[in-house]
């Protein structure tokens, strides 16, 4: 990474050199390729094949202190909702996604593979995923971010749990575990809920 930046660098010498630019000219370029280097290394490229390792939850807010208040909540909210999606089945590596570069989808919950469509956004930090019938047209849009081990997604509490009840359905899970993660919805209805996928 510092050798990319280093040649670029070079580069804008090189270029200032030869077009007698001044100091404060290279210096607005040389930030621009630094921005431009920084704004997008966070981005994620989705295509290939992902496994889910556990939920993602997020209450952070744009104040700092919220954010680390909210980051330890967060913590403790995930291997909540992580206990009781296992006993549903949903543990890692019960669900798999294959991102392919026609923009279709994979997802393979339970062993049983359901399809669908995929768009990224806004350099891709926001994703939708778009079920067909058998999901009944589920549509789902939500954050993408990178994280140490592979990325994360995150919709609206109601959404996601959404989603789990739907593929428990397709699954032929008992109503009785269909009507479990109904009931968890009223208590995530404020926060972000989510995948934490590893690449595989």
């Amino acid at each position: 990474m510092k050798r990319i930046l280093v040649t670029a660098a070079a580069c804008l010498l090189l270029a200032a050199g030869a077009s007698a630019q001044g100091l404060g000219d290279l210096l607005k370029s040389a930030a621009q390729v630094v921005y431009s280097y920084s704004s997008n290394k966070n981005a994620v490229s989705l295509p290939g094949n992902w496994t889910y390792t556990g939920s993602a939850i997020s209450l952070g807010s744009d104040n700092t202190l919220s954010n680390l208040a909210g980051n330890a909540v967060s913590a403790g909210a995930e291997s909540k909702v992580d206990n009781y999606l296992t006993k549903f089945g949903i543990k890692a590596g019960a669900l798999k996604f294959t991102f392919n570069e026609d923009l279709t989808f994979t997802c393979t919950a339970l062993g049983v593979p359901v399809n669908g469509t995929w768009r990224t956004s806004d350099d891709n930090k926001t994703v939708t995923l778009k079920f067909g019938k058998t999901l009944k047209f589920l549509s789902m849009t939500g954050t993408l971010e990178n994280t140490l081990e592979g990325c994360q997604m995150l919709f609206e509490g109601n959404r996601f749990l959404s989603f789990i009840k739907t593929i428990m359905t397709y699954v032929g899970k008992q109503n009785s575990t269909v009507g479990a993660v109904s009931s968890l919805a009223g208590n995530y209805d404020k926060m972000k809920i989510g995948f934490k996928l590893k690449k595989s």
